[in-house]
């Protein structure tokens, strides 16, 4: 566990840390064995650099959408409305 995560973790369970703020959050990092960039970064509310000291990838989220299900014994036929919308779309790339 780095030491970025390490320190905000127990931060977090101290209920006398956790709202720690200006004074006091700089002594309790003052007496901590992280670096000078990474205490910066926490006084600072730098995200960016807490990810790199945290060795924290790219947040990547995936997700799946339901398809369209459709009858296998009939098919939807496009509205006039449809057609029409199709009709002026080429008209306008046309010109």
């Amino acid at each position: 566990m780095s030491g970025v995560i390490g320190f905000l973790a127990g931060m977090g369970q101290d209920s006398a840390l956790r709202d720690a703020r200006g004074d006091e959050l700089i002594a309790v990092l003052e007496g901590s064995t992280l670096n000078v960039a990474e205490r910066a970064a926490i006084l600072d509310c730098r995200l960016d650099q807490l990810n790199v000291y945290a060795d924290a990838g790219n947040i990547v989220c995936c997700g799946f959408a339901p398809g369209k299900q459709e009858d296998d014994e009939s098919e939807e036929e496009p509205s006039k409305d449809d057609d029409e919308i199709r009709s002026r779309m080429v008209r306008k790339h046309a010109a």
